[in-house]
């Protein structure tokens, strides 16, 4: 099916294309206009550009920034200026003699097929390369770190699967809610806890383990003591989701994670990590 062009000159789907550029602020001021203007009176809502916008607060104070590698903006420089060097003696040298289609510059990928107007802006002049040269640079930081942020986009989307989980146990009858509060560290999550003593928890924020450790869940009952639940371990996204039976169902109980430095612990190892009480509706 067709998209026609729409305001700003965009079609819908080159809107959804430019959308995490729009958000990240990525984009050049014609197109950054160009995409406002769609906005502005286009009939879709374009959920995506509310989605990405509101993963953007949490990746900017985790996703870590990431240089070029020493000395490629030297290296990229020094070779523009010998390609326009080689250019300028062509023009000399050559007059009369049709031109020779030029070699392709170093340039960002087009994000899509624009209309004739965008095509124009597109034609390399002289004076256009030291920003075409920036961008290059621009692009390689961006490159590297795209891997850094798809990463976190897959972590919060795990992250929403497992609260879902968590949600649909605190739906039930008779079922016990928590939310897990870092203790002094990082490390948050929501735990729902069925009639049948079986508990969902979904959790974020949380370090990395290595080699052996493990984070072990832990719930503590009326008497005091902490009984083990089980232990999982946690990737470099921060997320994790966790399933154990066995609780008991009366309100009050406390739910814990500690880090262990190996599976099967029989007391925490303290500090505790992240703990919340579970409590009934109303």
């Amino acid at each position: 099916m067709s998209d026609p062009r729409g305001p700003g000159g965009l079609t819908c789907d080159e809107v959804r294309e430019l959308a995490a550029a729009f958000v990240l602020g990525a984009l050049d001021a014609a197109d950054e206009a160009a995409v406002r203007e769609h906005l502005s009176s286009c009939p879709e809502a374009h959920e995506e550009i509310a989605e990405l916008g509101g993963v953007l607060p949490a990746l900017a104070v985790s996703v870590p920034l990431v240089e070029p590698p020493s000395g490629l903006k030297d290296r990229i420089m020094a070779a523009a200026a010998a390609d326009l060097a080689e250019r300028g003696g062509e023009s000399t040298a050559t007059a009369g003699v049709p031109p020779a289609t030029p070699a392709t510059a170093p340039a960002a990928p087009v994000m899509f097929p624009g209309p004739a107007e965008r095509e124009s802006r597109r034609r390399t002049s002289t004076a256009s390369w030291v920003l075409r040269i920036a961008a290059v640079v621009a692009i390689v930081t961006l490159g590297a770190t795209t891997l850094v942020l798809r990463n976190q986009l897959d972590s919060a989307q795990a992250y929403e699967q497992s609260v879902a989980a968590v949600l649909d146990v605190a739906a039930q009858p008779g079922s016990l809610t928590a939310i897990l509060t870092a203790d002094g560290g990082t490390g948050s999550g929501l735990a729902a806890v069925s009639s049948s003593g079986a508990v969902t928890i979904a959790m974020q924020d949380l370090a990395p383990t290595s080699g052996d450790e493990v984070y072990e869940a832990w719930v503590i009952g009326g008497d005091g003591v902490p009984v083990a639940l089980g232990d999982f371990t946690v990737g470099s996204g921060g997320t994790a989701s966790f399933e154990g039976s066995g609780l008991p169902t009366t309100s009050g109980i406390v739910l814990a994670l500690t880090l262990e430095p190996g599976p099967g612990a029989t007391t925490p190892t303290m500090p505790i990590i992240s703990k919340g009480v579970a409590t009934g509706a109303g």
